[in-house]
């Protein structure tokens, strides 16, 4: 009986114990636990306060009544709607990245994280997108604080709640932002149209027209000097040397000449003894150099040679970002280099420059007495790059993706409408097309840089204006030279 009993004790022992051991095997299979998992979380989820507007100048505030509109209204972020002050977009997707709150903010901004109060060494960046077109990028630093870019400056946000309370939705799909130097009537996702100004190594100028249609990119126009876009409609600008000796002239006109403009042309000359290189062009002004001194001069009125300084065409108080800008850049030289240096900036010294596919703002310190052949040495400055200088310096595809996906990249523009990227190597400019921000496989085309070419300008027209730039190309350009 008692060995009866022991065979059953003992096969119910291995009856568990085979249990035990397969549930063991199910419960730590591999497959189980790298099963993707369903994420859906906001991490911006819930409602916030826009508590407040900060320049990326020591705080100064901005009064105009739109932006003041937004001061006290509400953010709201689900699965439903994203709504930000007045504007909202339905059926929003998130993309969230970690980055360095230094790197973020210079590169994209050209300021510090501490100017506008920052003080966190990494944040998340979340993109807010419908439709594939981006709505807003929020910068959250912790889990109660986000900021958000705006023309001139930032809005700061504040949590005060999980929940989101929508009322009544609008339907219709605004995705508008504030002070949008392109309207989203502007906006057709199938056309875009590039003018690209480029500087040659013998100071001589011209001008590309790259447009692309219906996803169909047109042939590529090209002109001498340079064909500028300003409200008064298309100007000339260009560098003419004198005939002999050195020097020469600086001149802008109007495309169209008559009588009346005429005059205005013949008031738009400037005529020098020394070389005059174009650096940048804008709508209203051309950044220059000419004997190791920067100058940016008004189009409308060059003929005097005056530059303007800094704080003409940026908010109050630039003089201040730029002695700290200028301190900050010492004060990382070796010391011997530093004592050497002047340390007082010129405020109408300064230059716009090419940076990981934005513009910046750089200014000149020079030397007491010069280190062997150098004179000068230039900084950053680290003020946004106003409106009134370049009207659209956006790229939403990271610099450091394209570089890892083609690191022989040196410079990139992006159309507004985020169909078409143009890439510049040290030798070529390569036309890419975009979908749903993916650059493609091989590039649409490829047009040989000259040793020594620099762009110089880049000026982009959408929708309806593509095909009314495109009829005045056609009476000016030619087809472009292939080689």
């Amino acid at each position: 009986m008692k060995r009866k009993l022991h065979r059953v004790l003992t096969l119910i022992l291995l009856l568990m114990m085979a249990t035990l051991m397969g549930c063991t095997s199910r419960d730590f299979s591999i497959g189980g636990k790298i099963a993707p998992p369903v994420n859906e979380r906001i991490t911006i989820k819930g409602t916030w306060k826009i508590a407040e507007f900060i320049t990326a100048d020591e705080g100064h505030a901005n009064k105009s009544d739109q932006i003041q509109d937004y001061i006290g209204k509400t953010a709201k972020f689900n699965h439903e709607v994203c709504v930000f002050g007045k504007d909202e977009c339905l059926k929003p997707e998130y993309k969230m990245i970690n980055v360095s709150a230094v790197d973020y903010m210079q590169n994209k901004f050209k300021i510090t994280p501490e100017q506008i109060g920052i003080h966190d060494k990494r944040m998340d960046i979340i993109t807010v997108t419908s439709n594939n077109q981006i709505f807003y990028e929020f910068m959250k630093v912790n889990d109660q604080t986000l900021y958000v870019s705006v023309e001139d400056g930032f809005f700061k946000l504040e949590k005060r709640s999980e929940n989101v309370h929508i009322g009544k939705k609008n339907n219709d799909l605004k995705n508008t932002k504030i002070n949008a130097s392109i309207t989203s009537e502007d906006k057709n996702p199938f056309k875009s149209g590039l003018l690209l100004g480029i500087r040659s190594q013998d100071n001589t100028y011209k001008t590309l027209w790259i447009s692309y249609i219906n996803k169909k990119l047109h042939p590529v126009m090209e002109t001498e000097q340079l064909f500028v876009p300003r409200k008064k409609g298309f100007w000339e600008i260009g560098y003419k040397k004198a005939n002999e000796g050195v020097g020469g002239s600086l001149y802008v006109k109007p495309d169209v000449a008559a009588p009346s403009k005429l005059e205005l042309k013949s008031r738009n000359i400037l005529t020098e003894n020394s070389e005059r290189r174009i650096v940048f062009v804008g709508n209203d002004y051309i950044g220059t150099e000419r004997f190791q001194r920067y100058q940016v001069l008004p189009i409308d009125h060059i003929s005097g040679g005056k530059g303007i300084t800094l704080s003409d065409v940026t908010i109050k108080h630039s003089s201040n970002a730029l002695i700290r800008s200028s301190e900050a850049f010492i004060a990382s030289l070796e010391k011997k280099k530093a004592q050497l240096l002047n340390p007082e900036p010129i405020e109408d010294n300064f230059i716009l420059e090419r940076r990981n596919g934005h513009w910046i703002i750089r200014g000149r310190l020079y030397y007491k007495q010069p280190i062997g052949s150098k004179n000068y040495e230039d900084f950053d400055i680290n003020v946004m790059v106003p409106s009134k200088l370049i009207q659209y310096d956006e790229m939403n595809i990271p610099w450091g993706e394209i570089k890892s996906k083609m690191p022989w990249v040196i410079d990139a523009y992006e159309s507004p409408n985020k169909d078409l990227l143009i890439l510049i190597s040290t030798d070529t400019i390569y036309i890419y097309s975009l979908e749903n921000g993916n650059i493609s496989k091989h590039p649409l085309k490829e047009i040989p840089l000259n040793e020594g070419d620099s762009i110089v300008m880049a000026e982009w027209s959408l929708g309806h204006y593509v095909e009314k730039w495109g009829e005045i190309v056609q009476r000016k350009f030619i087809p472009f030279k292939e080689k």
